[in-house]
């Protein structure tokens, strides 16, 4: 089935009772918001600018998705939230929209705002957790705790909404342990997805002072990349699909005058997803070589689905470099089958 077609609106910092060491939902987006939510006024006339601009490019997209990003949702006064609900129902009667998602804080979650909800389609609601220690969450400034997280999560699921999750890997005072252990507690409360982000030093944020001050050290591309692909390895074993891996590219972001420090590359997730296929690829290998030893086995082809060809690649081909490296002697073919699953490699002998 194709993606569902997924039309955000985004309402930086409107609703955040905090101001995150690590936040400039601003620049993430890539606009100041225009619409009026601090008035108790929501721009419903820009909301309706948005979905019209989306809904021309459906397509044969079976579904339609409005998602409220950037912000802290249900932490809305229940007006505005009513208001901007109340619009898109518009869309919902007549078809042109089929459900509803948002991202919000875990300490949000509560009977009175899931009863306000309640009638219109809300599928999926994204929390933003971005750790499971409350003293990673103390430092920096999420104002929530661990168990907040737990209760909203099973809250979410008796009111038979969908669960997904965002965490974080280099937060100040996290470590590398303490990320995966995040992952793994996340992973044990079966949410329906998750997205992981390295922490990126924007300007006009806390973490920019610290940065500038030597008081917080980001992580580097090379150790970030190893840390989410661990992170989404643990969602992966426990059957949740990692939807995202990095911030979306935008011109902002390759910026140096807006981000200060930190991973960022444009293709983050392929860097992780190629991290991931390379594991997959040397464990697959050694099996085969284990059965037939390398006399037999000095020409290997690798079957993989069309889709992760580029992944099993690597990012310019650094995969096939590595598995050189790795196994000398050996010959490499890359085989095409869509009959291996998405993700996996098959190994066999590669014809003559």
């Amino acid at each position: 089935m194709s993606a569902p077609l997924v039309i955000p609106y985004f309402i930086p910092h409107q609703g955040c009772p905090h101001r995150c060491v690590f936040c400039n939902q601003s620049l993430i987006t890539s606009k100041y918001s225009r619409n009026s939510l601090n008035t108790g006024l929501p721009d419903c006339r820009e909301l309706d600018r948005v979905i019209q601009k989306y809904l021309a490019f459906k397509g044969d997209r079976p579904r339609v998705e409005l998602a409220f990003f950037g912000g802290n949702f249900l932490g809305l006064p229940a007006p505005d939230i009513k208001r901007l609900l109340e619009r898109v129902s518009v869309y919902l009667e007549c078809g042109e929209i089929d459900s509803i998602r948002c991202s919000t804080r875990p300490d949000t979650i509560t009977e009175e705002r899931l009863e306000l909800v309640r009638d219109y389609r809300l599928d999926l609601v994204e929390l933003g957790v971005q750790s499971m220690d409350d003293t990673v969450l103390g430092r920096a400034g999420r104002g929530h705790t661990r168990e907040d997280t737990v209760r909203s999560v099973q809250k979410l699921k008796e009111a038979g909404i969908r669960v997904g999750v965002q965490v974080m890997a280099g937060l100040p005072g996290d470590s590398r342990q303490g990320a995966l252990d995040t992952a793994g507690t996340l992973a044990d409360l079966s949410p329906d997805l998750a997205r992981i982000y390295p922490v990126l030093v924007l300007a006009g944020s806390t973490l920019a002072k610290w940065y500038e001050a030597g008081r917080y050290t980001p992580l580097g591309l090379d150790e970030a990349v190893s840390q989410v692909k661990e992170m989404a390895g643990i969602f992966d074993r426990q059957g949740i699909p990692v939807v995202r891996m990095g911030l979306q590219a935008s011109e902002m972001m390759d910026d140096p005058s807006q981000v200060l420090a930190g991973p960022w590359h444009p293709a983050f997730g392929h860097l992780v997803f190629s991290a991931l296929m390379f594991e997959t690829a040397c464990e697959e290998i050694d099996r085969y070589l284990d059965r037939v030893g390398k006399r037999g086995a000095e020409q290997v082809a690798l079957m993989v689905h069309p889709r992760s060809l580029s992944r099993v690649q690597g990012n310019k081909k650094e995969n096939l470099e590595k598995l050189a490296g790795r196994y000398p002697g050996l010959k490499f073919s890359i085989v095409t089958d869509n009959g291996t699953a998405q993700g996996r490699v098959r190994v066999k002998k590669a014809l003559p």
